[in-house]
């Protein structure tokens, strides 16, 4: 059955099947595929007519038991956005083989098992948003850091203990989500050297204190310290504009423990230049059709 989503892109839902049907590359032109099955639905076992579809744009495969990356990914050379959240990765190896997609702007990992992230992620130099969250990650390779046009990346729900100084070097960093980790400090040059931030998730980890330099993040919109040790705020957050209105999350005793021209300052409306918009991992190239499979449950509503 297809219709049309909010955005007018033609949508084909199909119920969960253990491999693509042959019968849906003779459709025509696909440029969005979207494969999405029930956690405990069948296994996607072939994937090799994605070969056949060179010209996709936009692959979710989505809840599909995967292992490993599938070898079918390295003919889409045309693909922008990948995403294979909730299956059972636990390697990366192959992320290598990807430097192939050099349109490649997107790569959601979230939610897999993922135990460590290999150096060869380094050669995904065209991506801008890069989602690891929900695995199982205790460090991070500077290889990462390499990755200069990152926008946004999520590392939440890990087990990091450390950020690396080398987070410094992503200057076009808008947004970071780090909540849910272990961590104990964060590096200065999170605050020196991303000055792009927008939002900043460091929620329900272990730190004390937050390094200096908060003021010069200027854009900062969002900055959630809930759940941490903190024993007290810095007197600079009453310098960034854009936590106005409700942008500093932290426990009400910590907020109340600055001076009343802060709180004061910063329970004020949040000034219009200063108001957050909402980024989209799409991108324009992307035509008006979408191919969407879906769990039995959602075709059913």
């Amino acid at each position: 059955m297809t219709s049309c989503d909010a955005q007018g892109r033609r949508v084909l839902q199909l119920v969960a099947l253990p491999r693509l049907p042959p019968a849906l590359f003779t459709l025509g032109q696909l440029d969005v595929l979207k494969l999405e099955l029930m956690a405990d639905g069948a296994r996607l076992l072939v994937l090799t007519g994605l070969r056949r579809v060179a010209g996709l744009a936009e692959l979710r495969l989505q809840g599909c038991r995967l292992e490993r990356l599938p070898s079918a990914l390295l003919a889409l050379a045309g693909l922008r956005s990948l995403d294979l959240r909730h299956n059972h990765l636990r390697t990366l190896e192959e992320l290598l083989a990807l430097q192939h997609l050099r349109r490649l702007r997107s790569l959601r990992l979230a939610q897999n098992r993922v135990l460590a992230l290999p150096a060869s992620v380094g050669v995904l130099r065209g991506l801008v948003l890069l989602d690891l969250s929900h695995n199982q990650l205790q460090s991070l390779p500077p290889a990462l850091f390499t990755l200069r046009r990152l926008r946004r990346l999520y590392l939440d729900a890990n087990l990091l203990e450390t950020l690396p100084a080398e987070v410094g070097a992503l200057a076009l960093l808008a947004e970071l989500d780090l909540s849910g980790n272990r961590l104990e400090r964060l590096p200065p040059e999170l605050f020196s050297s991303c000055v792009e931030l927008r939002c900043l998730n460091v929620a329900h980890n272990s730190l004390c204190s937050l390094p200096p330099g908060v003021s010069g993040l200027s854009r900062l919109t969002r900055l959630d310290l809930r759940g941490n040790s903190l024993e007290e705020l810095p007197l600079e957050v009453g310098c960034c504009a854009g936590l106005r209105g409700g942008g500093l999350l932290a426990e009400g005793w910590l907020l109340h423990s600055l001076p009343q021209a802060v709180r004061d300052f910063l329970l004020q409306p949040r000034p219009r230049s200063c108001s957050s918009t909402e980024e989209s991992d799409t991108f324009p190239a992307f035509s008006t059709s979408q191919w969407c499979f879906l769990s039995a449950a959602e075709s059913q509503i």
